[in-house]
């Protein structure tokens, strides 16, 4: 990442540019994996250090929720930042592996240093957990998200594709989306991942296990609380728009009308609709478990045939 990479010893710090900006040697440096965690769960007054967090999301670094976020954890922690430098919603769990990537140094609007990075939020966690920061994390947090990521939307989620990656590289990690009405108020979608982020601290997370934490359109104190939740069920409405470009060649959209959902009892659906935030945990295992135990019942013995070719 030549000049663009940042050593692990301070803010603003940089690795040594060759001249030229080329390399010097015919192998490159290679940057050391950073995935260990530094920290056990345990209460936040029991930490000898204050904590080191990843703040991340798939709007963009210029993003209003990514600076929400990144402000309301430096309340209990060191806060890092880098995230895509454009806008990268429904990408899911992309990661570039056919091009270099460019991270560059950036200003928040508060003035705060940042990271913007070429690529998908998964290369954003992926960066940082191969040794770009030089250094691990005790949380990664992603979001805050412009518009809710519920039931199905998981699958397409940026925000919480990220969050997958930073617990795939074995660090706890929480993905946090607030719902959109007017102008957006992001004072409850900061309070939320503040107490849910500090929960992750001092209690932990399993191998394997992540939140997505859905926020209401409404001020805190407007709101009926925390809802654990499961998954509910998308209906999506999109449609296929056909265009034509000026030579008369079509083009095509995918648009359509704003999703809706099924608001059945239990369900961050049904949380977010009566006024509470939704706290969903999520498992990387996908494996379908009904369907498991059915499958041996099945005839998927190979054909004497296939057996003749």
């Amino acid at each position: 990442m030549s000049s663009e990479r940042r050593d692990g010893a301070g803010p603003g710090r940089r690795s040594p540019e060759p001249a030229g900006g080329l390399a010097t040697s015919p192998h490159p440096p290679r940057v050391e994996p950073s995935r260990a965690r530094r920290g056990v769960a345990r209460p936040l007054a029991e930490w000898t250090s204050r904590p080191r967090i990843l703040v991340t999301n798939d709007d963009g670094v210029d993003s209003r929720g990514l600076l929400a976020l990144a402000q309301a954890l430096r309340r209990i922690g060191d806060v890092w930042v880098i995230a895509p430098e454009t806008n990268q919603s429904a990408v899911g769990h992309l990661k570039t592996m056919m091009r270099p990537l460019r991270i560059r140094e950036r200003r928040l609007h508060d003035g705060t240093a940042g990271w913007a990075i070429d690529g998908s939020p998964t290369d954003a966690v992926s960066a940082a957990f191969l040794g770009f920061f030089g250094h691990g994390f005790d949380l990664v947090a992603s979001g805050i998200n412009y518009g809710n990521n519920l039931g199905d939307d998981m699958t397409y989620s940026g925000t919480v594709a990220a969050a997958m990656e930073g617990t795939i590289s074995g660090c706890p990690a929480f993905a946090v989306s607030q719902a959109l009405e007017g102008d957006v108020d992001w004072r409850l979608a900061e309070v939320a991942a503040e107490v849910v982020a500090r929960n992750i601290l001092e209690r932990g997370l399993g191998p394997g296990e992540l939140l997505n934490v859905n926020v209401p359109a409404l001020p805190p104190e407007e709101c009926g609380g925390f809802e654990v939740t499961r998954l509910g069920q998308r209906v999506y409405l999109d449609e296929l728009i056909e265009r034509l470009d000026p030579r008369g060649v079509p083009y095509y959209w995918i648009g359509g009308q704003p999703p809706t959902g099924v608001a059945a009892p239990g369900t961050d659906f049904s949380a977010v609709e009566a006024g509470r935030i939704s706290v969903t945990p999520i498992h990387l295992d996908l494996t379908a478990k009904g369907l498991l135990r059915r499958l041996p019942e099945w005839d998927l013995a190979l054909p004497d045939s296939a057996r003749e070719r």
